[in-house]
């Protein structure tokens, strides 16, 4: 599972890569999700409503995430 301290969201944690990804991608790809739903869960809101990554999101978002990486590292190995 995505580790997130306590009073850090999962948006906080990923922070150092969050302008690289394609999160619409991702949600689409990954979740069979739209690009609104997985900003709602960045944002931590949806229309008012508090709205979070669950546990069993959070560990599809860190296979799409490992994924995504092994994917970029095999394209660099082919360069």
């Amino acid at each position: 599972m995505i580790e997130v301290q306590v009073g850090t969201s999962v948006k906080q944690t990923l922070m150092d890569v969050y302008e690289e990804i394609n999160w619409a991608y991702l949600a689409k790809n990954y979740f069979g999700k739209t690009r609104s739903w997985i900003y709602h869960k960045f944002s931590g809101m949806n229309n008012g409503v508090p709205d979070d990554f669950s546990d069993m999101d959070k560990e599809q978002l860190k296979y799409a995430l490992y994924d995504i990486s092994r994917r970029i590292n095999a394209a660099a190995d082919r360069l």
